[in-house]
């Protein structure tokens, strides 16, 4: 099999990519030499996967020259030709599905030839797209501003002045500033915080305060300017008022931002409850599984998948807050958006999760029992609902021997961070005492049991909290 980067280019590839590229390679304004065309068109049979163990250099080279003898640097020069050729194609693909993009560039080349009969016309053509555009963020009023630009130069030339033209252009160009400001501003204080980077790049509070007293109000009334200054505010001042805002002006006007950033945007705001709110407190777990909802219900996942732990949270949140009926339907309609790699143990793991909460306690574990141990998380996972199970079933016996086998995967894995160790560790110990209260019917060390439990903070601590209290009622 070969190895290079064309071929990981190719495997990238659609269906219509790959003919598109032909026809590209087939074109002489693009590429002279045939021999390009059919070395693409030997890697093409083994597309998609390109893993088969025929594909070498030698039998390519062969193909490619009628039989004579492998020369490595020919081989390799041609390659490199392919390579720069399917970026060149990449770059095109780009620039064409951007149909704004190709109209300012058709636009800027008919000023420079001065073929003004056709420049209204394309003019027009490029205002009907821009305002058909779904999203109206930053880079809309960027494109705005060129559109107008290319006009005023159009203007220019045939001796028309156009008032509204130019303050349009210039109305665009202040609103693109002002907001891409704040944009990279609140990212310069996110890595901050997150990375404790300098922050000498960072303008002071005041600049933007100052700058945005002195813009007309219609303007400062944008609902994307809005957005984007309370996403700054939250950041920088981490003040409730400001979530309030940001939630409300998303909830009303998120659609004009563009999906990724309008994503990041909900992602700030849950990290804004995690970082301020009681972590076990109903509330909390409510406010956070109400925004990945709404993540959801606007299908605002980036390249439409579904991340494992996003996914895995939606469901433990939603059944701790008693929605089974709504995360059945959730895991049932949203699991094949999952990445491949993790789609059947997020799947299986998140039904074992939901009989759970069912006390369909036997299902569960057969859930849980088809879940492959994708990495240590899963692993945990597992074995901590495994554990629960066998509490709520009162197989005490198998519950103290799992315990053991589990507390000795704890000690044994390396692989495990600090953090997992302890907030399992702390588990094991308090299901452990929880276990012999019930078992010796010592109910007046509960009161005790509850208090240390409160004072820690480790996986299913509520659970641990709700058993207490069912045995406070014995």
């Amino acid at each position: 099999m070969i190895r290079s980067k064309v071929i990981d280019i190719l495997r990238t590839f659609t269906k219509e990519d790959v003919k598109k590229f032909g026809d590209y390679l087939a074109s002489p304004l693009f590429n002279k030499r045939a021999v390009i065309l059919n070395l693409f068109n030997i890697y093409k049979k083994y597309y998609p996967d390109f893993s088969d163990k025929g594909l070498t250099k030698e039998k390519v080279f062969r193909k490619l020259s009628e039989g004579k003898s492998y020369n490595d640097e020919v081989f390799r020069n041609l390659n490199s030709i392919l390579l720069k050729h399917a970026e060149d194609f990449l770059s095109y693909l780009n620039y064409a599905g951007n149909p704004v993009t190709v109209k300012k560039h058709l636009l800027s080349e008919i000023n420079f030839r001065s073929l003004l009969p056709v420049f209204e016309k394309n003019f027009e053509e490029s205002v009907k797209i821009l305002e058909s555009e779904k999203h109206r963020d930053i880079e809309y009023f960027f494109r705005n501003y060129n559109m107008y630009l290319q006009k005023d130069i159009y203007n220019s030339f045939i001796n028309r002045f156009s008032s509204e033209d130019i303050i349009f252009a210039e109305k665009n160009l202040v609103i693109f500033f002002i907001t891409k400001i704040m944009e990279i501003q609140n990212y310069i204080l996110y890595e901050c915080r997150i990375l404790g980077l300098d922050n000498s790049l960072y303008l002071n509070d005041n600049f933007l305060e100052s700058i945005l007293k002195n813009i007309p109000s219609e303007i400062k009334q944008l609902p994307q300017i809005k957005i984007y200054y309370n996403a700054l505010k939250l950041e920088q001042t981490n003040k409730e008022r400001y979530y309030g805002s940001l939630k409300k002006l998303l909830s009303e006007h998120g659609d004009l931002i563009e999906k990724e950033k309008h994503y990041n945007m909900y992602a700030d705001l849950i990290d804004y409850i995690k970082r301020t709110r009681p972590k076990d407190d109903l509330k909390t777990t409510s406010e956070i599984f109400e925004l990945r909802k709404d993540i959801i219900e606007k299908n605002l996942f980036t390249e439409n998948f579904i991340t494992n732990m996003f996914f895995l949270n939606v469901v433990k949140s939603g059944l701790k807050l008693g929605k089974s009926g709504w995360v059945e339907n959730f895991i049932k309609k949203y699991s094949g958006l999952l990445t491949e790699k993790y789609r059947e143990s997020t799947k299986e793991l998140s039904f074992a999760f939901l009989h759970f909460e069912k006390k369909d306690f036997g299902t569960a574990l057969s859930f849980a029992s088809r879940v492959r141990y994708e990495d240590n998380y899963y692993n945990l996972e597992v074995r901590n609902l495994t554990a629960r199970i066998y509490y709520e079933t009162d197989s005490y016996e198998i519950l103290t021997d799992f315990i053991n086998s589990y507390r000795m995967y704890l000690s044994k894995n390396r692989a495990l961070n600090i953090k997992d160790i302890t907030s399992h560790t702390l588990f094991l110990s308090f299901t452990g005492k929880l276990l012999k209260i019930k078992e010796l019917k010592k109910y007046h060390k509960l009161d005790e049991l509850e208090a240390q439990v409160l004072k820690k903070d480790f996986i299913n601590k509520y659970w641990i909290l709700e058993k207490i209290k069912e045995l406070e009622k014995e």
